[in-house]
C-alpha cells in the first residue's frame, strides 16, 4: 500500500506532466480529434494523461549535448516514486537502431538497453534478432526505480541510484528514447509512432498514471504547430570574421595544433584535458580518476556508443580535416560482398562547438566517400573557404564549420561493434594509446591552407598528405605555447 508521502508524490507528477503538456491531452486535429500514434497493426493506444515524451530535439532548437543528425531523441522525465515502476508499450520501428537510457542529475548515463536486447510480447518477432519478423510488432520494457541488481530482470533498466557514492539515491529518472537511421528519413518513428509509458505498480498489477501517445512532443515547437526557424541554415551561411582573431590573437583552450585526438571517457577527462591544452607541458591526465572504459560518461552520452573527439581553432587555420579508415556498417557493400558481419551497427562524424553544444552537420556512415584505399576524410570549413576539390568525386565528405563559431569539434562515434572488430573505439581501456588499438581506424587530423589543398589534386590520400606535411612544418602552439597531445604524438 503506498504512503502518503507517495500519493502525493504521484499526484505532483501527474500534474507536472500535465502542465508540461499544455490541457494534456494529446494533440488534435482541426476537428477537436485526438491524433496519436497509431501501431501499423490498426489497434488504438490507450488513453492517457498528458503525453508521455516532453521533448523531441530539433537542429534548430533543442540542439543540445553533441547530437547527430542520423538520429533522434525523445525526453521523457518520471519522478523516481517508491512503490512504482515505469512501463514502455512499444513497437519496433524500421530504422537501424533503437534504445532507451536513463540518466543521473549530471547527464551521465546510469544503464540502457538496445533493441536487440528487448524481447518481443511474441516470440520471434524482434526483428532485430531475427531479420525475417520485419518492424511493428510489439514490446514492453520497463524501468525500475532501484539500483541495479546482478541479475537484471529481462526488458528492465534501473534508475534508481546514482555513482556519486555507495546507495545514493536518484530522485528524477530522465529517459532517452533514440532512433537512428530510419528507412523513411522524414520519420524517425520508424512509421510505428512513439513508445508509451504508464507508472504502474512495482509488481504490474495496478496501472497509476498512463501517459497519452501523443504523436509529436509538446516541446520545442507546441507539438509541431509552432513554424520553425532556420537558426542553423544561419550558422552555416555565415562567414567567420578571420579580423577578430587577427585583432584578439586569442586563442581558446579546447585546441592544439597539430590537433589531438582523445577518446571520451567522462566529464573528469574532458575537463582536465581542456586543462591539460592551458599548460606548456604535458599532464597527466588519468591516473587519479577512477576505472571507466570507453563511452558512457556525460553529456547525455549513450551507453551503447563510443567516441572520440578532435578540437580546432580558427586560430590555427581555417580548414581541417579528419581521416581514418573506414568501418563497415549494415548495408555496406564492402561487408556484403565478403560475407563477414559488419564492424559496426553505426558510425558518423559530427561537427560541433563545445559551448553551445550543438553540432552543425554531420556525415553518417552511408553517405560518407571513401577512397580506393577505404578511408574517409572530412574535410571542414565555412562555405566562403571550401576548396574546390572537396568534393564526392575526391573521396571528401565536406562539413561547414559554422560561421558565428571560433571553435570546432569533430565528434567520431562507433555503435555495438561486433565481437572481432577490435580496433573498435570501445575497446581503448584508458591510459592506452588509442593508436596502439585502433591502427588506421583511429583518426588522424590536420589544419591546412586552401592554397595547399587545392594544388594536391583529386584524391583524398594525396590531398591529407599534402596538409599533414605543411602541417609538420609548423610550430606546435596551444592557449600558452607548444603543447603535445596526450600521447606524446602529433596530430594523431
Amino acid at each position: 500500500m503506498f504512503t502518503a508521502i507517495a500519493r502525493a508524490a504521484l499526484m505532483l507528477s501527474a500534474a507536472l506532466l500535465l502542465s508540461a503538456c499544455g490541457n494534456g491531452s494529446a494533440v488534435t486535429a482541426g476537428d477537436g480529434a485526438p491524433v496519436a500514434s497509431a501501431p501499423p497493426d490498426g489497434t488504438e493506444p490507450r488513453a492517457g494523461l498528458g503525453c508521455s515524451w516532453l521533448a523531441v530535439s530539433d537542429i534548430e532548437t533543442t540542439n543540445v549535448a553533441f547530437p547527430d543528425a542520423g538520429a533522434r531523441y525523445w525526453l521523457a522525465l518520471v519522478p523516481n516514486i517508491p512503490g512504482t515502476r515505469l512501463r514502455i508499450d512499444g513497437r519496433y520501428p524500421d530504422a537501424r537502431y533503437f534504445s532507451f537510457n536513463v540518466y543521473d542529475p549530471l547527464l551521465r548515463p546510469i544503464d540502457a538497453i538496445a533493441d536487440v536486447e528487448i524481447a518481443p510480447d511474441e516470440a520471434g518477432r524482434n526483428p532485430f534478432r531475427n531479420p525475417d519478423a520485419g518492424p511493428g510488432a510489439g514490446y514492453t520494457a520497463f524501468v525500475e526505480f532501484t539500483g541495479r541488481p546482478d541479475q537484471p530482470a529481462p526488458n528492465s533498466i534501473y534508475s534508481g541510484q546514482v555513482d556519486l557514492g555507495p546507495g545514493l539515491p536518484n530522485p528524477l529518472t530522465a529517459m532517452l528514447y533514440r532512433t537512428y537511421v530510419p528507412a523513411d528519413f522524414e520519420d524517425f518513428k520508424g512509421g510505428v509512432g512513439l513508445p508509451q509509458l504508464a507508472l504502474e505498480t512495482t509488481d504490474g498489477s495496478n496501472e497509476l498514471l498512463p501517459l497519452g501517445a501523443c504523436e509529436e512532443a509538446p516541446l520545442p515547437n507546441a507539438f509541431g504547430l509552432l513554424p520553425g526557424v532556420p537558426l542553423n541554415d544561419l550558422i552555416v551561411g555565415a562567414d567567420y570574421p578571420d579580423a577578430v582573431d587577427q585583432a584578439l590573437g586569442l586563442n581558446l583552450p579546447l585546441a592544439t595544433s597539430p590537433p589531438s585526438t582523445r577518446v571520451f571517457y567522462g566529464l573528469p577527462d574532458t575537463a582536465l584535458a581542456v586543462l591539460g591544452n592551458l599548460l606548456p607541458a604535458e599532464l597527466p591526465l588519468t591516473d587519479a580518476l577512477p576505472e571507466q572504459t570507453a563511452g558512457g560518461g556525460g553529456f547525455l552520452s549513450n551507453v551503447h556508443n563510443a567516441y572520440t573527439s578532435t578540437g580546432f581553432d580558427r586560430a590555427f587555420g581555417d580548414i581541417y580535416l579528419l581521416r581514418a579508415r573506414a568501418p563497415t556498417f549494415p548495408g555496406d557493400a564492402r561487408a556484403a560482398s565478403s560475407g563477414a558481419r559488419p564492424n559496426l551497427r553505426y558510425w558518423s562524424v559530427c561537427q560541433n562547438e563545445f559551448a553551445t553544444q550543438r553540432f552543425v552537420d554531420c556525415v553518417i556512415d552511408r553517405d560518407a566517400p571513401l577512397d580506393a584505399e577505404g578511408f574517409f576524410t572530412v574535410a571542414v570549413s565555412d562555405a566562403a573557404d571550401r576548396p574546390g576539390n572537396a568534393v564526392a568525386d575526391a573521396g571528401i565528405a565536406w562539413l561547414p564549420w559554422g560561421g558565428i563559431y571560433k571553435d570546432g569539434i569533430l565528434i567520431y562515434r562507433h555503435m555495438l561493434p561486433a565481437d572481432d572488430f577490435a580496433e573498435a573505439i570501445h575497446n581503448v581501456p584508458r591510459g592506452t594509446d588509442p593508436d596502439a588499438v585502433m591502427g588506421d581506424y583511429f583518426p588522424q587530423a590536420t589544419y591546412c591552407s586552401r592554397a595547399t589543398f587545392e594544388a594536391a589534386g583529386g584524391d583524398a590520400a594525396e590531398i591529407f598528405a599534402a596538409c599533414a606535411a605543411e602541417q609538420a612544418e609548423r610550430a606546435p602552439g596551444g592557449l600558452l605555447g607548444p603543447v603535445l597531445n596526450a600521447s606524446g604524438a602529433a596530430g594523431r
